[in-house]
């Protein structure tokens, strides 16, 4: 007896220690392994820090039982790694340095917070180490220490839209303290918009009479705004007489200065060599040259950027001629890149912004597909083209395959969610027959082909369109606005 009771006392202290290495000593040291940095919660409005943490997750825990709208998380170094809502600050790096994000549907990406200093806050990974953020229409995620967070404030300059003489005025922010901004003219204002209101939107879609109505989503409009000029394809053709070039360079008195006065032969026939439209490239040409006064376009005949990488504008590359600039970018860099489907720049021929379209990939600035677009609007005060060049632009409910001309080889297909723009050639039972983005040979695509007429099908039933969705002013007579304050 005294031997089972010895081994049943034995067994009872070893289950003791047992249960105390299990929920006491591991955890324990778990927890102290896994400190990842020293964390507060703290209420902005007072300064108060309500409680603070070595595991960023466990802080996280104590936010989301909080009401206050003013409660965030701060790193050791004061550093803002979370809010219930806010600003994010992409304004953060010099001019020569980008910042790279993973969007939503992981792909890569990049943007130059200098050339628009403010986004929407979507949240924080819950590591504290990745922020959410959207802003010229993609929701991406960047490294913490890219950016910085701050809750909204009147005192903040941020990025808005405005409705004057019937366009549509984006007033971009360059620094959100500094009150740096550039106002553009990007085209026709959609009529549900009203003048003497100010708006908010980080998609160009779809917009806010504040701030706080953009957090909770309470928009203006029911169906989305897809400015015409920002989303045309470059296989369309344009129709303006020969003299408007000329015209709107003698609006600024830089005649004589300009490389791209008297160039507007050169533009029109690359349209009719490469079916690519010659105002589209013209516009590109005087935004990125800065109206033909650039050094490059000067010195290198590098009307378009042409390798001009943020980090080293210097590596533009040299044409020997206008002509075989202008050439080059037709055939090299649009039709064999960014308007090919089968190339990885490829995300639609329209300017576009962020999130489809060439502003993807051609450059950094967040806004790029909008300036193109301002200086086509412009050229095109008339709507010659507008009217000429009938498109549709949906974001898709379903994926859109893109038939040869036999309607039976898909030759590309854009993916479900994207936003895409079709020029429609004609409408057929079951069918919309549209302009090809890529030359097509026998009932395929070929980059080294002539383009001609190339044309492919998609079904009405992928494409789906509401008639009517939106409408929009027709500018008269608006002078380019742009302004530094």
């Amino acid at each position: 007896m005294k031997r089972k009771r010895k081994v049943k006392k034995t067994s009872f202290k070893l289950i003791i220690i047992l249960l105390i290495l299990v929920f006491v000593v591991i955890p324990f040291t778990i927890l102290k392994m896994t400190e990842d940095g020293q964390y507060y919660v703290e209420d902005l409005s007072t300064s108060e820090v309500q409680a603070s943490y070595k595991h960023y997750i466990f802080a996280s825990l104590k936010m989301d039982t909080t009401d206050s709208k003013y409660t965030c998380i701060k790193n050791e170094d004061g550093k803002v790694l979370r809010l219930k809502s806010g600003i994010v600050n992409l304004k953060t790096k010099d001019v020569t340095q980008n910042t790279e994000y993973t969007t939503d549907t992981k792909e890569t990406g990049y943007v130059n917070g200098n050339y628009g200093a403010d986004a929407q806050y979507l949240g924080t990974s819950f590591n504290g180490k990745k922020v959410h953020f959207k802003i010229s229409g993609v929701q991406a995620w960047t490294d913490i220490n890219n950016v910085e967070l701050y809750l909204y404030n009147d005192s903040y300059i941020l990025s808005t839209y405005y409705v004057y003489n019937h366009s549509l005025i984006h007033t971009i922010s360059t620094d959100l303290f500094q009150g740096n901004v550039n106002s553009i003219a990007i085209g026709p204002a959609p009529k549900f918009m009203k003048e003497d209101t100010i708006y908010y939107s980080y998609d160009g879609h779809y917009f806010y009479t504040n701030y706080e109505n953009l957090v909770n989503d309470n928009k203006v409009n029911k169906d989305p705004y897809y400015n015409y000029y920002q989303y045309i394809p470059h296989r369309t053709t344009s129709y303006l007489n020969n003299s408007i070039y000329n015209a709107y360079l003698d609006q600024y008195g830089v005649s004589d200065e300009s490389v791209l006065y008297n160039q507007a032969d050169l533009f029109f026939k690359i349209q009719n060599k490469y079916s690519i439209n010659a105002t589209m490239m013209y516009a590109l040409a005087l935004n990125e040259s800065g109206l033909g006064l650039s050094q490059y376009a000067l010195e290198y005949h590098n009307l378009f950027g042409h390798a001009a990488i943020d980090e080293n504008p210097d590596n533009a590359n040299q044409y020997s001629s206008l002509a075989e600039c202008v050439k080059q970018h037709a055939y090299n860099f649009l039709q064999q890149g960014y308007l090919n489907p089968n190339d990885s720049r490829y995300h639609g021929s329209w300017f576009g912004d962020k999130a489809s379209g060439i502003n993807v990939n051609y450059a950094s600035d967040p806004y790029w597909g909008e300036k193109a677009a301002s200086f086509y609007y412009h050229l095109d005060e008339d709507g010659i083209d507008q009217e000429k060049n009938p498109i549709k632009t949906i974001q898709l409910s379903k994926d859109l395959k893109v038939y040869a001309p036999n309607k039976k080889d898909v030759l590309y297909t854009y993916k479900k969610g994207n936003i895409v723009s079709i020029h429609i050639l004609k409408n057929e039972i079951g069918y919309y027959k549209i302009s090809s983005e890529a030359p097509v040979k026998d009932n395929d695509l070929n980059v080294n082909s002539k383009y001609k007429n190339s044309y492919v099908y998609i079904k009405k039933s992928d494409f789906k369109i509401k008639e009517n969705h939106f409408k929009c002013w027709r500018l008269k007579m608006v002078s380019f606005v742009y302004y530094y304050f």
